[in-house]
């Protein structure tokens, strides 16, 4: 189970980032959403008042129209019928139509009625079907359309009554060509004598749908028309407000106030009869809805412009960084001082010629650490010669006293002028030497070796004559003989030196011997600097010396090996640098000693 401290540590840096990365992302998006969010809550309840405001006086605006429309439909209605009533002209005529009975009269009223009406229709676009009948009979007279069976105008919506007249609110039409929504009249006619006469007048089929047109708010709407008895003459949402209930009205839900999920807004007549819009929650906060969408896509492409920019930055920052970066890799893989390239930004460009100085000064201080060591080196050898040459020269004239005692005085002369050469080449100046000076100068030291231990040293050198021109270390044949006799020589063993090429550049130095040798553990301790064993008898130095001189001169340009096992003798090889010198010899091959 994931601990809560484990948890903290995982989400932390998402928290709290620590990528330049990071922080630029956070810090922009932040700096995006935080205004957006401020200007956005401000801007909502500005424009949510302002919309508001807007759709409410669009409703009411359409609303009055509606309500406009339907009074010239009234007032069409009154208009139209007082031609078919007693006093107008062709209710003069229906008259003398129903009073005449003389048939050849009656016919000819009744043609001449039927071309009245047919006039009337035809200047009255509004006016669809109309005609006269008789209550009582249930008659219908001079229609000007077809009418469906089964005529009860008892039985329409009643509108409102004025006088002899009773208007009937949106109900399906009696024309038998159509099934439509109309608006109709029934207007009494006072004739003396006969029974109650009545004129049936309906709207064009298709004048209540352009009234009601829902189009013309930009939203769904639907509409009631409620009767000066505050009953629902009209709805066209029957499940909420069915027709002929009665009506709460602006009393009890009030202008713009909802009703459930509808709002509800209302228009009044001067007739007493109002008409209402019902619009759902949905419809009337749809342009709200849309301006929230056009502020949300607004906001998001603001946050994206935003991300974008701190992508740019971030690659702006980053790749002088990385730059800065690369400076700083190459110098702790190379220590050498390279070219500046500059960024193009100047805070960057300002430490990256700060950080190059420092490199510069750096490299600087490397070299001169290298020079101390080499010269701190170089010191160390001098010194030891130093510390030795007088063991050797002690040794070597102690040899002369007791060579002196025992055979006499026949010798010192070479014996002494075989020291003083080999005394003036190890004490000689300089780093390097010939390979027929060093070679001369072990053919000194072996003779002088051979006196003090009273034993002949079979010492076979092998080296080519353009061999001899090239350079060495000074004293450097001189150890590794040493060390061949101090691990022992066999009353038959032998050292060779073998000196060559290896390849075109390098030279190879092997000395071997056949002695008792020595185990890898202390050929290893040989090649160690301060190994203890390098105080040794003689004129010797030690192998650590060897090592000493071929780092100082050549560092990691040459090399020493030792190849030795327990009384199988010792190889000891050096590996170094070509380096030729101004100078001939005759000698192929060189032996000392016998």
């Amino acid at each position: 189970m994931l601990r809560f401290s484990d948890w903290i540590r995982k989400v932390r840096p998402f928290i709290i980032p620590t990528s330049l990365k990071r922080k630029l992302v956070y810090v922009l998006v932040f700096s995006t959403l935080v205004p957006l969010l401020l200007i956005g809550m401000i801007s909502y309840m500005s424009m949510h008042t302002i919309l508001e405001k807007k759709i409410t006086s669009g409703i009411h605006s359409n609303l009055k129209q509606v309500r406009v429309s339907l009074e010239n439909v009234l007032s069409n209605l009154n208009y139209s019928s007082q031609q078919l009533a007693l006093d107008g002209r062709i209710g003069k005529d229906i008259y003398a139509y129903l009073t005449t009975e003389q048939p050849y009269g009656r016919k000819m009223l009744a043609g001449q009625i039927e071309t009245e009406m047919n006039l009337l229709t035809s200047t009255n676009p509004n006016i669809g079907l109309m005609f006269y009948y008789l209550k009582d009979s249930e008659q219908i007279l001079f229609p000007n359309l077809l009418v469906k069976d089964h005529f009860q105008p008892e039985r329409l919506p009643v509108f409102t009554e004025l006088q002899s007249m009773t208007y009937y609110g949106p109900h399906p039409t009696y024309n038998a060509h159509f099934n439509r929504t109309v608006m109709s009249l029934t207007r009494k006619m006072d004739v003396p004598d006969l029974e109650p006469l009545y004129i049936y007048m309906e709207t064009d089929n298709r004048l209540v749908d352009t009234i009601f047109n829902k189009l013309q708010y930009g939203m769904e709407v639907r509409h009631l028309v409620i009767d000066t008895d505050n009953r629902i003459a009209y709805s066209e949402q029957p499940d909420l407000f069915p027709a002929g209930t009665i009506f709460g009205g602006a009393a009890e839900q009030g202008n713009g106030k909802m009703i459930g999920d509808f709002y509800l807004f209302e228009e009044d007549s001067n007739q007493g009869w109002r008409v209402a819009a019902v619009i759902s929650a949905s419809a009337y906060k749809q342009e709200i809805f849309h301006w929230f969408l056009q502020f949300l896509a607004v906001a998001l492409l603001s946050l994206s412009v935003s991300l974008a920019f701190a992508w740019l930055i971030w690659r702006t920052v980053t790749r002088p960084l990385t730059r800065l970066n690369r400076e700083i890799r190459s110098m702790t893989q190379t220590q050498e001082a390279r070219g500046l390239q500059l960024t193009g930004t100047d805070e960057i460009d300002y430490s990256l010629r700060r950080f190059n100085d420092m490199q510069k000064t750096i490299v600087e201080l490397i070299e001169d650490i290298k020079q101390s060591e080499r010269k701190k080196s170089r010191l160390e050898v001098e010194k030891r010669i130093a510390q030795i040459n007088p063991h050797f020269v002690h040794n070597t004239l102690d040899t002369i006293r007791w060579q002196a005692r025992m055979n006499g005085q026949e010798d010192i002369d070479h014996l002494i002028s075989t020291l003083n050469r080999v005394l003036h080449y190890n004490l000689g100046k300089g780093e390097t030497a010939s390979i027929h000076e060093e070679l001369e100068a072990l053919k000194d030291y072996v003779a002088l070796q051979e006196v003090r231990y009273q034993f002949h040293f079979d010492i076979r050198i092998s080296v080519s004559p353009e061999q001899l021109m090239l350079r060495i270390p000074r004293f450097i044949l001189q150890p590794l003989i040493e060390n061949a006799l101090y691990h022992g020589i066999r009353d038959d063993g032998f050292i060779r030196v073998e000196i060559g090429r290896s390849g075109q550049e390098r030279i190879r130095i092997q000395v071997s011997d056949n002695g008792g040798g020595m185990t890898p553990e202390e050929a290893g301790q040989l090649l160690k600097e301060e190994h203890s064993s390098r105080r040794q008898q003689g004129m010797g130095i030690g192998i650590p010396y060897v090592v000493q001189s071929l780092k100082y001169q050549y560092g990691d340009a040459a090399s020493i090996d030792i190849q030795s096992a327990v009384d199988e003798g010792t190889t000891i090889a050096i590996t170094l640098p070509a380096d030729y010198v101004e100078e001939e010899n005759e000698h192929a091959s060189i032996r000392c000693g016998g």
